[in-house]
């Protein structure tokens, strides 16, 4: 039995090898983005990152650069949650890393770690105190795009972040909705994005949002850091990442049920006819790999097990309760193989596209 249940665990050869492959690339950053708010962003983000690192065995760190901080709300324990808010000057969060570079002394000299044994990666804290450093990046984005080199290196704050990160496989972003200065400096530093969707009109929107923000931000930091005197003293460089796009995941199908069989409301069916080709056209400038499968996969609605795991503080695919819950999180667990499975192969295609 033991030895069944191992080998049921194991990811196929075909995804082992894949992963092999990733690794040697070293570090891979990701961002999960979408400038729409209500699309299951920080649900994907847990339960992908709890999927690949216990069931894959991957190094993961992800970092909560949201200022709402849904998501380390929902992977430590209600008690760590009270204890570390209720400070008069909470550190060791995402805060700790902008703030002293906004005091002019330069990037912190290591990250704020946590363990997160529940879901098996590591965690940077969100803080809500991170909005208040959107003026600092706003500001010296100006001087960025001028070449100062002051404004060049707040820009670069992420890309000093995911450096330090080098002992891990991933880096996985969770993010706000919006195209601010702090979103705008994790997109230039990271390697690649996932779009997580609601599939509605907005949704459309968001994606042709994303792919002119996303190629003026980068036109704007190529002009600044060839017009800087001392690249040097920007990390890598000044060597701006090339941005890929991953795939997207489609989130909460609303149904209903005709003849005992269920299926998607016509509305909705026709805007997501309306997403391959939408994806294709606004973010045809980040495919490394034309043949990739975008459509990562769906998220369905899982009953009660979605906030059940949250209130646990563990991942949907290890809610331990019985009944109805049985049958959901048996649902989750394929739905979070299959999403990492095609997340995984994507991430191969791309970086080997890219070495040719």
């Amino acid at each position: 039995m033991t030895s069944s249940n191992n080998k049921s665990n194991q990811p196929s050869e075909a995804l082992a090898k894949s992963l092999m492959s990733i690794k040697s690339h070293g570090v891979q950053a990701i961002c999960f983005f979408n400038n729409k708010g209500g699309v299951g962003k920080t649900t994907l983000v847990a339960n992908l990152a709890a999927q690949i690192a216990l069931k894959l065995d991957c190094k993961i760190l992800v970092v909560d650069a949201d200022p709402q901080c849904n998501l380390t709300q929902y992977v430590i324990s209600d008690q760590e949650f009270v204890d570390h808010y209720n400070s008069d000057n909470p550190t060791n969060s995402i805060y700790s890393v902008i703030h002293p570079l906004s005091i002019g002394k330069g990037y912190s000299t290591e990250l704020p770690i946590k363990k997160i044994n529940n879901f098996g990666f590591d965690i940077i804290i969100g803080d809500p105190r991170l909005a208040l450093k959107e003026d600092l990046l706003a500001q010296d984005w100006r001087d960025a795009k001028a070449g100062g080199v002051r404004g060049l290196r707040t820009t670069f704050v992420f890309s000093d972040l995911i450096k330090k990160a080098k002992n891990y496989d991933f880096v996985f972003f969770d993010m706000g909705p919006s195209l601010g200065a702090i979103n705008r400096s994790i997109l230039l530093a990271a390697n690649h994005f996932v779009v997580p969707m609601s599939v509605d009109i907005f949704s459309l929107w968001a994606v042709r949002n994303i792919g002119e923000a996303v190629k003026v931000w980068q036109k704007e930091l190529e002009n600044g850091i060839r017009l800087t005197e001392d690249p040097s003293e920007i990390p890598n460089n000044g060597k701006i990442q090339r941005l890929c796009f991953l795939g997207y995941v489609t989130q909460q199908h609303k149904e209903k049920s005709e003849s005992g069989q269920p299926r998607v409301v016509e509305a909705y069916d026709a805007i997501r006819q309306k997403l391959p080709d939408e994806v294709n056209k606004s973010l045809k400038d980040f495919f490394d790999n034309e043949n990739i499968s975008k459509h990562l996969g769906d998220i369905k609605h899982l009953a009660s097990l979605a906030p059940k795991s949250q209130t646990l503080h563990v991942p949907m695919i290890n809610v331990k309760l019985r009944g109805s819950y049985t049958t959901a999180r048996k649902n989750a667990r394929e739905i979070f193989n299959n999403i990492a499975t095609n997340f995984i192969t994507n991430l191969d295609a791309t970086l080997s596209q890219k070495i040719k």
